[in-house]
């Protein structure tokens, strides 16, 4: 695996990681996660989970 997919795919497990405690938004772990936008976070994330990051909150 690439070593970028490698980080991506780490950051967005630590995003859930992250939605699933404190229940953070968006553009608050993107921040935390060093995404360049919450636009570039979510679409990693949708990527990488098949979801928004906004519907992590039940999971």
């Amino acid at each position: 695996m690439p070593p970028l997919t490698y980080l991506s795919r780490w950051r967005v497990q630590l995003a859930i990681r992250d939605s699933r405690d404190g229940q953070e938004a968006p553009a608050v772990l993107a921040r935390k996660l060093c995404f360049s936008s919450e636009s570039t976070f979510s679409n990693a994330f949708k990527r990488e989970t098949g979801i928004a990051p906004t519907h992590t909150g039940g999971r």
